[in-house]
């Protein structure tokens, strides 16, 4: 079993639940949707994953979103899978650095950094969203503990 606090220390604090807010801006900078998020990242000792991150996303409308992906570790990333291709490592003390796709479309890349505050309570999350190598979104998370 893999020792996460000593490989990856930073994603290791953000382990637990999460609840915040997901804001998406077009590449102008204008909100094209926003929405509640509550994640959960853990590190399973089941042997399907070295880490999974779950999210359930929750609209004002009413309508909801749940998604599961799994990544493993090696070579000092982390690297995904279910549904997901590319990988994320940690660059300083508070970062985490993501760079993944979807299967489902092989022409979006998101590059994404996470920050979580050094009491493990807050943490803030950027994406930039690329088709064909072109800026088409961001994406500006806040989110705090929740349990």
């Amino acid at each position: 079993m893999l020792n996460m606090d000593t490989l990856m220390p930073v994603l290791a604090r953000g382990g637990g639940h999460w609840e915040g807010t997901y804001t998406h801006l077009d590449a102008a900078g204008g909100v094209v949707d926003t929405y509640q998020v509550r994640c959960h990242s853990e590190f399973p000792t089941d042997g399907a994953a070295d880490y999974r991150l779950t999210t359930h996303n929750l609209w004002a409308d009413g309508r909801e979103t749940r998604a599961s992906y799994g990544a493993d570790y090696r070579d000092g990333r982390l690297y995904w899978k279910d549904g997901l291709t590319g990988w994320m490592c940690e660059i300083d003390d508070m970062t985490i650095y993501l760079r993944f796709g979807f299967e489902r479309d092989p022409t979006i890349t998101v590059c994404e950094m996470i920050q979580i505050s050094p009491d493990g309570q807050n943490r803030a999350r950027t994406w930039h969203w690329f088709r064909d190598g072109a800026l088409f979104q961001t994406t500006l998370t806040k989110e705090h503990r929740a349990a």
